[in-house]
């Protein structure tokens, strides 16, 4: 291995090292990024989690508020009314119903004791209540004259007090309002709703703060996302200028190493036909010159040049008997090397990288008046670079010395020239080499090196 292959190599595993590290990078980056919106939904859910568990507090607080309130509705009810289905909802609603015991053990799943502590008391100032309601309700069934034993169990059990047994129907029935309707009974219904309240700023401070906790934390992660999406960029932007300096550099390499090879297959070719060294290399400068003379790019000049570098790449499958044969051809023999064309296309469609490659091979022997071959195609239906290259071909075909004649004078080349034009060649590409010979671009002691 030479020392310019071992410092491409070097380079090459340079450039796939730096390549990894940046892959490599990007991965943990992307990866970093994903975990902090995973940490962000987390985040997201515990607020979720936090406001439905306080919309379940408070809901729950509802239900005691609400069961407590109706309990009173009811009891207030019968003892003015006495109607009996008033105490039946009282007991509906404390035995089978049970809002409040089902409100508290739904609160117990997810909220912690000390927070439900006030619940529980509220539970209790009601649950004590109860007994006043209760006690009252049996006040107003023995004024009634009500057989007990039909009533619920509760009212069975209660024991009125001596002084109470002594007191008549009138005078039972108006303390059972009193026991429901005084002021002592309102501040034991106010201690139940301020329990409530109680519970219901603690469940909103908790809230609160767990909403605010969820707040910070996706703060910072969108700070550190902010300076992973900023790192991220650029990375990306060092990578995207890595790769395309990469590319530049892979095309410049890749240009060179097409180049040499193109220069090879033309050196073969000029080796394998003897009559015509140098041939391919002159046709190739020429049709530079006039492409550029032309107003071609720069860049598509030296496509030209290189089209024109193996217009003629078809004669190495033409036999040595045929192709350097010292008198005329027959038409058989000419035959075969009219097949150099197709066969050069042939062989340099394979080029995928540079297919304009085959259209110099396969079309500068056409002719404008559609005499040419292998196609015989006419005028604009041959390719503009196949007309340089003609132009070009046939130039150099006069104006270079063979083993076999001298070179044309140049005069002479140009007055062949002339006659060629719009029949053989392309007038237009005539007119251009003929400005180039006339600003002495071209001269009569020209040499190969001269115009490379």
């Amino acid at each position: 291995m030479t020392k310019e292959e071992t410092k491409k190599l070097t380079r090459e595993t340079r450039r796939d090292i730096v390549n990894i590290i940046m892959v490599i990078i990007s991965c943990v980056l992307y990866g970093l990024l994903i975990y902090g919106m995973v940490l962000m939904f987390r985040q997201f859910s515990a607020m979720i989690f936090s406001m439905n568990d306080y919309i379940s507090c408070v809901e729950d607080a509802a239900k005691v508020s609400d069961a407590s309130a109706y309990l009173t509705d009811q009891v207030h009810h019968y003892v003015v009314e006495m109607e009996s289905e008033h105490m039946g909802a009282y007991f509906i609603e404390a035995n089978e119903t049970r809002r409040r015991e089902s409100a508290l053990e739904n609160l117990e799943e997810f909220a912690d004791k000390e927070t439900i502590s006030g619940m529980q008391k509220a539970l209790d100032y009601s649950n004590e209540l109860m007994k006043t309601e209760i006690y009252a309700m049996r006040l107003v069934a023995e004024a009634n004259g009500e057989d007990i034993s039909k009533f619920p169990k509760e009212v069975q059990k209660v024991r009125l007090s001596e002084e109470d047994q002594k007191l008549s129907s009138e005078e039972k029935a108006g303390k059972a309002v009193l026991l429901v309707f005084n002021e002592e009974y309102h501040q034991a219904r106010e201690n139940i709703e301020a329990e409530i309240d109680e519970f219901l700023d603690t469940v909103i401070g908790t809230t609160r703060q767990k909403q605010q906790k969820s707040i910070r934390n996706m703060g910072d992660i969108m700070v550190v996302q902010s300076v992973l999406f900023g790192v991220l960029i650029v990375q990306s932007i060092i990578t995207i200028t890595l790769i395309i300096i990469n590319n530049k550099k892979k095309r410049k390499e890749d240009g060179l190493f097409i180049n040499q090879i193109i220069h090879a297959f033309a050196k073969s070719i000029d080796i394998k036909d003897k009559y015509t060294n140098g041939h391919s290399i002159r046709v190739a400068m020429y049709a530079r010159m006039i492409a550029k003379k032309a107003g071609f790019p720069e860049k598509a000049a030296e496509a030209i040049y290189n089209i024109g570098l193996l217009h003629d790449i078809g004669k190495i499958t033409v036999p040595d008997e045929i192709l350097n044969k010292k008198g005329r051809l027959d038409d058989e023999e000419f035959s075969v090397i009219k097949k150099h064309t197709s066969n050069g296309s042939e062989i340099l469609k394979e080029i995928a990288i540079a297919p304009e490659l085959a259209i110099g091979a396969q079309y500068h022997h056409e002719r404008i008046d559609g005499g040419g071959y292998p196609m015989g195609k006419t005028g604009d239906e041959i390719p503009e670079i196949a007309q340089i290259i003609a132009v070009a071909d046939t130039f150099d075909a006069m104006f270079s010395t063979r083993p076999y004649r001298k070179k044309m004078p140049l005069d002479k080349v140009v007055a062949e020239l002339n006659r060629c034009a719009g029949t053989q060649l392309s007038v237009k590409y005539v007119s251009v080499l003929l400005q180039l010979i006339q600003e002495g671009a071209i001269a009569e002691k020209e040499s190969v090196g001269a115009l490379v």
